[in-house]
């Protein structure tokens, strides 16, 4: 086992789970995932939720501010969004010593909250032409999004997709602010740190009640998906789609609630519970590479340090014997299995086990 001397450099990224109505057989809701272009994707038919990195110089900018105030939305309403709370994730934690009621420093918003949801908001726009904003007229902060009307869209999409900083320009044009309000802090993950290049990541959950029209970029999307959890993971076991270990997991765990109001109704209490970066970290058990996460008994206190996979003396089965509180997966290529005994931090779901065999939706 490696430890570094600082901590693994990832870049920071935001995403949706973007969640519609639909009169399902199970589930009566469906939610939206992306097939990657073959120019980005790791690996074929790598399918993900919207999202993509923070751009500093975008996302970042107190530009945003001057223009919220403008528009008239009270500081209040953004304080709502910034959960002050010891045990924020590094991910999730202020970018400096910003004052809370200013939210920026030195030209630079310091509160992740709001940076990361306009990242979401934002990369939700460029690859598939959705704009999650709200009007004067729709400005009363609710859980549930809306969907703007976007005149000459294609044009717009190119322009902020190319140049990430003209979201602002759209929104001025448009009159209309992001809806930072309707995006439900979900969940956290890192790449573990034996990934060269590996992303940190918060997922953010929306509501629409019904499903909008999406307009794909080619360079950045094959195909878009709108289906039940349950479905999406059994296009990934028929081998249709290829999710990495966070989709898999948020999937699974979505299993666990089947209404659309009822959900709408977990992610607005959860997401003032806070966040707990989830950061794998890696264990060989003689050939099988077994994943732990946070509360498993295997896991350690300083997972940004670990660098190498942990090589253990014995089977799959005796690793497993020797826990009495299991958070992991096994992976290769991808999840074979994922296995939850214990209570989640911040109140949240446990995944559901998968069986492709239960009826199809």
């Amino acid at each position: 086992m490696s430890k570094a001397a600082s901590p693994t450099k990832w870049r920071t990224s935001a995403s949706v789970i973007l969640v519609t109505r639909n009169a399902g057989i199970s589930e009566d809701y469906q939610v939206l995932m992306l097939k990657r272009s073959d120019a980005t994707a790791t690996v074929v038919n790598q399918t993900v939720f919207p999202g993509g990195l923070l751009d500093s110089e975008a996302d970042e900018s107190v530009a945003w501010l001057q223009y919220l105030e403008e528009f008239g939305v009270p500081k209040e309403a953004l304080r709502r969004l910034v959960l002050t709370r010891d045990d924020r994730p590094a991910i999730l934690a202020p970018q400096g010593t910003g004052c809370y009621d200013r939210f920026f420093e030195r030209s630079r918003i310091w509160a992740r909250e709001i940076t990361l949801r306009l990242t979401a908001v934002r990369e939700c726009f460029e690859e598939v032409g959705l704009l999650l904003c709200r009007s004067r007229n729709q400005l009363d902060f609710g859980a549930v999004t809306c969907a703007q009307h976007v005149l000459d869209l294609e044009s717009w999409q190119r322009r902020v997709h190319n140049k990430p900083t003209e979201f602002l320009s759209l929104c001025r044009e448009l009159k209309v602010v992001p809806d930072l309000w309707a995006l439900h802090e979900w969940s956290a993950w890192a790449s573990p740190g034996f990934i060269r290049k590996g992303h940190e990541t918060v997922f953010f959950m929306a509501f629409v009640d019904k499903q909008p029209e999406l307009l794909e970029e080619p360079s950045e999307v094959k195909e878009t998906l709108w289906l039940s959890p349950f479905e999406l993971l059994r296009q990934g076991n028929l081998g249709n789609v290829w999710f990495m270990p966070p989709q898999v997991y948020e999937l699974s765990r979505l299993m666990g609630i089947k209404e659309y109001q009822s959900l709408l109704e977990f992610a607005i209490k959860r997401s003032a519970l806070g966040t707990t970066l989830y950061l794998p970290v890696g264990y060989n058990c003689q050939g099988s590479m077994v994943f732990v996460l946070p509360g498993d008994d295997f896991y350690v206190s300083e997972p940004h340090l670990i660098h190498e996979i942990i090589n253990f003396p014995g089977s799959e089965d005796e690793f497993r014997a020797r826990s009495k509180h299991l958070h992991r997966y096994t992976y290769g290529p991808a999840i074979r299995s994922l296995e939850s005994n214990m209570p989640l931090p911040n109140g949240h779901l446990s995944p559901l086990k998968f069986h492709p065999e239960r009826q199809k939706l």
